[in-house]
């Protein structure tokens, strides 16, 4: 009895087989391998999703930030009426062609949307309202180029002195006085910076290409990352197709906007995408 005791307990107490421990071994290693495919698989769909997050952030940016200017080409807070007057490369620019460009870069001048009032004027200097402006050194400094307008005349102006209330500049065309002009309500003067940028895209330094704005011929101020090239093309008012290089640049009504981004490395393949937007000017469309 006590025979078939121990023989009972010696069973009971006996561990896995050897067979029995590679098969768990390797059922456990499926498991572990089924498990690491999963979580690589995952990190891919992340990266990429993450990529694209990335290319589709750096396209709303590049396109809000570039439709304030050249949406804005050619427009300002002066009357479609008033005539400019001003001479120069600034005013030709703003009234003949205030868009020009090619296939990979474009220029655009405008007058900022903001405008301040003016209460008294000259020939050569304006005085800005105290209730708009409380230091006009907040708003203009010198060499700044403004585009200074009333009902019936616009003239393109670089600011020579600022002081609190007031911006002085060169005499205006025949000692014209703004605030003067019998035909022309005092009320109608306004005042605000010219607006120019030339857009395009260029390498950053780090291995990269970003999309770059220059205004007023300054430095090249990076807007996004990402962006390999850039392509413009132009619609022509009455044309049926746009094309990158107008016959007319002031007939152009519409720019179209095509841009190349990449994005994160996945699985050793960079992601690529095409992103375009049109822009209609407002001062020829409206």
């Amino acid at each position: 009895m006590n025979g078939m005791a121990y023989r009972a307990g010696r069973r009971r107490s006996a561990g896995f087989s050897l067979i029995e421990l590679m098969i768990a071994l390797v059922l456990g290693l499926m498991v572990l391998g089924a498990a690491f495919v999963m979580f690589q698989s995952n990190q891919n769909s992340f990266r990429a999703n993450e990529g694209l997050n990335r290319i589709q952030e750096s396209a709303r940016v590049a396109f809000e930030v570039m439709s304030q200017d050249i949406r804005s080409a050619g427009g300002s807070a002066c009357s479609t009426a008033s005539v400019v007057e001003t001479t120069g490369a600034q005013s030709d620019a703003f009234r003949d062609n205030p868009i020009t460009g090619d296939a990979s870069q474009l220029t655009v001048v405008s007058g900022e949307d903001a405008a301040y009032k003016v209460t008294a004027s000259t020939s050569t200097s304006i005085t800005l309202d105290s209730a708009q402006v409380s230091d006009a050194t907040d708003k203009f400094e010198v060499g700044d180029w403004l585009l200074l307008c009333n009902a019936r005349k616009s003239f393109v102006v670089q600011a020579t002195s600022v002081s609190s209330s007031t911006v002085g500049f060169a005499a205006l065309p025949g000692g014209y006085n703004p605030g003067a002009d019998q035909h022309a309500p005092p009320s109608s003067v306004v005042v605000g910076r010219l607006r120019s940028a030339r857009w395009y895209v260029a390498a950053n330094g780090r291995g990269g290409n970003s999309l770059y704005v220059s205004r007023f011929g300054g430095a090249g101020e990076e807007v996004t990352d990402g962006v390999q090239s850039i392509a413009f093309s132009y619609l022509q008012q009455g044309g049926a197709s746009y094309t990158a290089t107008p016959a007319d640049w002031s007939s152009v009504i519409s720019v179209r906007a095509t841009m190349v981004l990449t994005g994160r490395d996945v699985d050793g393949k960079a992601l690529t995408r095409n992103s375009s937007n049109i822009f209609s000017l407002r001062s020829r469309t409206l």
